[in-house]
């Protein structure tokens, strides 16, 4: 399975990029905004870059603006945002192939390292282990996929 990595950010850090640039109307200056937000440019771009993959925001000529879809992900509520957000990751290649596998499983779940074993083919080990641990972050809070600490196993949440 061919697999790009991620950006490694926080569903948390996702949303707090968002509700900032809802105060400041929509728009603003990327240094400008990380400075803002007490970031380096170089820590604060995945952040970014994760909001862009999930169609959030868009990122022209050195400003970052939410998107309608990260302004309809602010307009709603807790419920519908999860609903958005798994929405968009069911666009990306990686969450695609992770529901596939799982649906070919008789009890829709599979080991924790089985997917780092899968993506280090194409990754190096340290960017596989990311990658799990950013599609279960954000998976989970999309309630798409969920994630049992003890068994260390990954499967497909109820109706997807």
């Amino acid at each position: 399975m061919k697999v790009e990595p991620l950006p490694r950010a926080s569903v948390s850090e996702i949303i707090g990029l968002l509700e900032f640039l809802e105060d400041a109307e929509g728009k603003e200056d990327l240094p400008n905004l990380a400075q803002k937000l007490q970031y380096d440019l170089e820590d604060f771009m995945p952040i970014v870059d994760a909001s862009e993959i999930l169609n959030l925001t868009e990122v022209s000529t050195g400003d970052i603006r939410l998107t309608k879809i990260g302004q309809d992900f602010l307009a709603s509520d807790v419920n519908q945002r999860k609903k958005l957000f798994k929405k968009q990751l069911k666009k990306l290649k990686v969450f695609k192939e992770i529901i596939n596998i799982l649906k070919s499983q008789k009890d829709k779940q599979m080991d924790r390292e089985y997917f780092v074993e899968i993506f280090s083919t194409h990754l190096p080990e340290e960017e596989a282990e990311e990658l799990v641990h950013t599609t279960i972050d954000w998976g989970r809070y999309a309630e798409l996929i969920g994630y049992n600490s003890d068994s260390e196993e990954v499967y497909l949440d109820q109706e997807n």
